[in-house]
């Protein structure tokens, strides 16, 4: 991700369309006056990162229940 140097907003890559929305100048105009984007790196915090491994991943017990749903659909029918 880079950071615009004039207001902050992250984006996948600074472009000419942002700095004349935004700020009323080119690209190229922006990047001379205020320097180059800076690429930032994301982080995910460790709570976070636990949750989404622990919320991704299928247990038994769901694959369980699952397949005990569709066996009762299918007697019904």
């Amino acid at each position: 991700m880079f950071q615009c140097p004039v207001c902050g907003e992250l984006m996948e890559i600074l472009t000419n369309y942002h700095c004349i929305q935004k700020h009323d100048i080119t690209k190229k105009e922006l990047v001379e006056m205020y320097g180059a984007p800076k690429y930032v790196s994301p982080t995910i915090s460790r709570e976070v990162q636990n949750w989404i491994r622990e919320s991704a991943i299928i247990t038994r017990v769901d694959f369980d229940i699952a397949q005990a749903a569709a066996r009762s659909q299918t007697r019904r029918s």
